[in-house]
């Protein structure tokens, strides 16, 4: 059975070490000031124990030599190799071998991190972040098992197997629709404040947010588009509103977003204009707009 850490440190006799034996939070910077739900970190821990417990028992056998650690953010170095910036935090990581490489598929090294504040910002309620944590799980698992995010199994991609239902897909959509108002509204402000660097990146995080909102409410499945970017978001938004193509000039707002801190690139804030943030911004708030009127027809069908 897979081995329990948190942040890798432990007490003698296997019991864990308590949040001020192991240190602070593991990137400071970036720290969300402000989350909907909190929990202990024993409660947290049991969260992940209990969905390990759930997992189909024909998965169980190969889970001999996982380890599986809660921590409170990736560190600066992972973030930066994924080429993620705060706050946009991944739930977790799987490191190691996959099931087709291994001699001894039932028996072999390999970590699971769940990443505990990102979960608890995106949650509301207890409920959401148990259900969560649950799917962050079955989808690290699915990459031990050899599957990549595109064919992830069904029962690890959305959790045993259960589909996301219409209610629990239009409650995500909200909750993204609801970000993505956040991440816009301090966009303008930056703008206002001279700071068209930070100004285009939450712009494109409102848009990403947006356009995920958008195809939740059109009915695609959350675990599939999970890791998709802007440019395949906006690809699949077009195939249900074609005119979403009129907004394609924010691909190349979003690689110039990308390419922010390359080596020998000037400071951000000297490369971004003023007119380049002021695009991104309008584009964020057109699909924005977009997106809450797809979202309150839908809620109006649903209400006939």
């Amino acid at each position: 059975m897979p081995t329990f850490g948190s942040r890798a440190v432990r007490l003698p006799g296997g019991q864990l070490a308590p949040p001020e034996l192991s240190g602070g939070s593991v990137a400071e910077s970036g720290t969300i000031d402000t989350m909907p739900m909190q929990m202990r970190r024993e409660s947290f821990e049991r969260l992940v124990r209990e969905s390990l417990a759930e997992l189909p028992v024909e998965f169980r056998r190969y889970l001999n030599g996982l380890e599986v650690r809660v921590e409170d953010y990736p560190d600066d170095e992972l973030m930066a190799e994924w080429g993620l910036v705060p706050p946009d935090y991944p739930f977790g990581m799987y490191e190691g071998a996959s099931l087709p490489d291994v001699d001894t598929p039932t028996d072999f090294p390999g970590t699971i991190v769940l990443y505990k504040r990102p979960l608890e910002a995106w949650a509301q309620s207890e409920e959401e972040l148990r259900d969560q944590v649950r799917r962050t799980v079955y989808h690290e698992l699915g990459h031990r098992f050899g599957y990549s995010d595109e064919g992830m199994l069904d029962e690890l991609r959305g959790g045993a197997g259960t589909p996301w239902p219409e209610e629990r897909r239009r409650a995500e959509a909200g909750r993204h629709l609801r970000q993505a108002d956040h991440d816009l509204a301090a966009a303008e402000t930056l703008l206002g404040a001279g700071r068209p660097d930070w100004a285009l990146d939450a712009a494109l995080v409102a848009a990403d947010r947006a356009l995920r909102a958008f195809l939740l409410v059109h009915g695609e499945d959350p675990e599939v588009i999970g890791h998709d970017g802007i440019p395949d978001l906006l690809a699949r938004a077009t195939r249900h509103d074609p005119g979403l193509r009129r907004l394609k000039g924010i691909l190349r707002l979003n690689r110039i977003s990308l390419d922010m801190g390359d080596p020998g690139a000037p400071p951000p804030a000297d490369r971004v204009r003023p007119r380049t943030a002021q695009d991104a911004v309008a584009s964020a708030q057109e699909i924005v707009r977009i997106t809450r009127e797809a979202n309150w027809r839908g809620e109006e069908s649903g209400a006939r």
